[in-house]
């Protein structure tokens, strides 16, 4: 694509991310001081890593945005084979290396450490996005569409949900079914296939004691207030306290000791007691403002890639918000997921800026609406170029001129008339040849009507 056709990145979506990343800064701060002093002797000791990850995402947003996500299709395959040897180097590395908080989800190098299954959320939008804008109307067949795309997720999705990682399990399969349902999958296949999730994601659910007890606090987490509905009960204090204006900042009393994770998964907590209620809603509407701005995105490229790798994008970025605000809020069971931009997190928030620059690649980049196009209106161009409309417009205009041709009714100019489409009565949408055959068929009409019946002749 020609320089001179580069459009500038969308301005509200950068931002919006942008004031989400500083906020998140400061809140991560006010969150963690307490806990960051106690174990570490040092106030500052997970701002100043969240500093570091934010300066990294910062480049690599910087980097995306200003690369052609389109160069990516040679990377889709990869990547993916990539990926899927990092989340199986989690399931085999010791422990050491790997475990945190209970679960094998890390792979440490030293003091840094690495989320795969960030990884695999980003893999995943490269790799279907590619591989459904080629697949063309085989997405709509069983064998060549649906079940190739499902065996491909559900390795992906199996290596997380082994780590274990449910959550994130959660929100990898909802991204990839929002792509794949975008690119026109059947929606008996679709519907069959949610099906078969659902029944496993139910199976997975009893096959480990853990999380069924999660649903068990869920629906009371009084009556296990000192074991699995210690950090829900203590997140809703945190909210009620806060009120509809909060505490102040740097004022939470949760966040001594009280509430578990609090500059991690719960976040959304200390914000609601220290800044109310009405910083929550700010949020929720940054995130709402996120995804008009991103399916926007998607919705004016003309290029199926990057329409598929905007839909990914933004629905990776909204759902995950959800998810975690549902959390917080006790509305789902209790998942350990961050708040996307804003939760302390090195690879969630590496990744998920990367992310938002490519989601603005698309929007630079992306073939739109042109001159050229605009002209091609005026004359028709050949039939593998018609866009879906005008060949439904050209269907429309056979299907009329066989019944006029065949019922010769008497008004004929008057049927002619109503019957034709009004996507077909501009003229300026068509070229000379379809506005002569047009006119012919109302001269014809309009001989029909005007001649004698054979009564009158008698």
């Amino acid at each position: 694509m020609n320089e001179r056709n580069v459009r500038k990145p969308d301005q509200v979506l950068i931002a919006t991310i942008g004031g989400l990343v500083a906020f998140g800064l400061v809140m991560v701060y006010s969150a963690s001081f307490v806990v960051a002093y106690i174990d570490y002797g040092s106030s500052t000791y997970w701002v100043l890593r969240q500093a570091m990850w934010a300066v990294l995402g910062v480049i690599g947003l910087l980097v995306t945005m200003r690369f052609d996500y389109r160069n990516l299709r040679r990377f889709s395959i990869p990547l993916m084979l990539g990926t899927l040897a990092l989340l199986l180097l989690v399931l085999i590395l010791p422990k050491s290396l790997t475990h945190a908080n209970g679960a094998s989800r890390w792979i440490y190098l030293g003091p840094v450490g690495l989320q795969p299954s960030e990884v695999a959320k980003f893999a995943a939008i490269i790799y279907f996005a590619d591989w459904l804008s080629r697949r063309g109307s085989k997405i709509r067949r069983l064998v060549t569409g649906l079940m190739p795309f499902g065996i491909m997720l559900g390795l992906l999705a199996g290596l997380v949900l082994m780590e274990p990682d449910m959550g994130t399990t959660v929100v990898l399969i909802v991204i990839s079914t929002a792509i794949l349902f975008t690119s026109g999958a059947s929606l008996t296949h679709l519907g069959v296939a949610s099906l078969l999730t659902t029944l496993v994601g139910w199976a997975a659910i009893n096959s480990a004691g853990y999380r069924v007890q999660r649903l068990l606090v869920w629906q009371n987490p009084w009556d296990y207030a000192l074991e699995g509905g210690y950090q829900p009960i203590h997140a809703l204090y945190a909210l009620g306290s806060g009120g509809w204006t909060g505490v102040g900042l740097g004022q939470s009393r949760q966040k001594f000791n009280w509430l578990p994770f609090a500059h991690t998964d719960a976040i959304l907590a200390v914000i609601g007691e220290e800044m109310g209620f009405l910083a929550a809603l700010l949020i929720l509407g940054a995130f709402i403002l996120i995804a008009i701005r991103g399916y926007r995105i998607a919705a004016r490229s003309t290029d199926p890639f990057g329409a598929l790798i905007a839909i990914g994008v933004t629905t990776w970025l909204v759902v995950q918000a959800l998810v975690n605000i549902a959390v917080v809020c006790t509305l789902i069971p209790f998942t350990g997921i961050t708040l996307p931009f804003i939760s302390y997190g090195g690879s969630s928030l590496l990744m998920t800026m990367i992310a938002a620059g490519l989601l603005l690649s698309v929007s630079r980049y992306a073939p739109q609406k042109q001159a050229e196009e605009i002209a091609h209106e005026a004359s028709l161009p050949p039939i593998g170029q018609l866009r879906p409309q005008v060949i439904a417009a050209a269907d429309a205009m056979r299907r009329w001129h066989r019944r006029t041709r065949v019922s010769r009714a008497s008004s004929g100019e008057r049927a002619a008339e109503r019957d034709l489409p009004s996507s077909l009565a501009v003229g300026s949408s068509f070229s000379g040849t379809w506005r002569k055959r047009i006119e012919s068929q109302k001269q014809r009409a309009t001989r029909r009507s005007e001649r004698p019946r054979r009564s009158e002749r008698r």
